[in-house]
């Protein structure tokens, strides 16, 4: 500060104290001004967030009300799309089965009994009909490159039959998914279903959905679970026809594969199951 400026001694020292010249005789003022350095604000604005951040139980409950209302969105997103897929499922069921009807009258009334021909004469004359017809040779591969490697992988089989655990692998068949699964009725109440053989197209909790081939037309199938025995094989290897063989009671299997797949069977009586063995 300038200490020839009379400013602040005329006007301000003199009517505060008696003798002016004090603060200056005291060195109370330096020729230097000091500067300090600063943050820039930064700690000014850790101070904001942090009083921000601080939990109190406004933002508990603003916070749960946020995650309850995601959670509330996900099961309506979920019972959505779930529910559409089953209408889209049920709908391509009905049609395949109306238009398997109307393959079985055209072959009647045009006495067509080669199951090449009756596709030649459909693919001709009705061509929307051909479209939506299902095809038992589209689904092999979800049988044969998806289905049995995946159940592979999950035994953990290989072509050395040593190392496999039996136990384990029908704790394993219990909870897996049998959709692209081979399946073959064995027994059954319903004896029109014995010997039937097919692709899941989709395992529900009472019935497997199947695509069976046909001698004229191939068909979608609702086998009944209940009163059923299903039999498959899981191949060991490509180089011989050496397989495994295993059998599904199908009054014990009325789950879903979603429900299977986190459900722990126990033993349990068998008095239901005599139906099977005196058959």
């Amino acid at each position: 500060m300038d200490r020839t400026q009379t400013f602040i001694k005329d006007c301000l020292f003199t009517k505060c104290l008696e003798d002016p010249e004090k603060p200056f005789n005291e060195n109370r003022f330096q020729d230097t001004l000091l500067l300090l350095p600063t943050d820039g604000g930064l700690t000014s604005r850790l101070q904001r967030q942090q009083r921000k951040s601080k939990l109190n139980l406004d933002n508990l409950q603003k916070v749960s009300q946020l995650e309850s209302a995601d959670k509330q969105l996900e099961k309506r997103d979920y019972q959505r799309i779930n529910k559409n897929s089953k209408i889209a499922l049920r709908e391509y069921i009905n049609n395949c089965k109306k238009n398997t009807k109307k393959c079985l009258k055209l072959a009647y009334e045009n006495k067509i009994t080669d199951k090449e021909d009756l596709l030649h004469y459909i693919e001709e004359k009705h061509p929307t009909i051909y479209e939506s017809l299902p095809q038992y040779v589209d689904f092999v591969p979800m049988y044969k490159e998806l289905w049995i490697n995946y159940i592979k992988e999950l035994l953990n089989i290989t072509k050395n039959l040593k190392t496999f655990n039996g136990s384990l692998a029908l704790l394993k068949l219990s909870m897996a998914d049998y959709n692209g699964a081979l399946l073959r009725v064995t027994k059954s109440k319903n004896k029109t279903l014995i010997g039937l053989q097919g692709i899941v197209i989709w395992d529900s909790q009472k019935f497997f959905i199947m695509i069976v081939k046909g001698n004229i037309i191939d068909e979608i199938k609702c086998i009944p679970k209940k009163g059923t025995v299903f039999q498959f094989e899981i191949p060991i290897s490509d180089d011989d026809d050496s397989a495994l063989r295993y059998s599904i009671l199908g009054d014990r299997f009325k789950y879903r594969s979603v429900d299977r797949a986190g459900r722990k069977f126990k033993s349990r009586r068998c008095d239901d199951m005599l139906y099977y063995v005196q058959n």
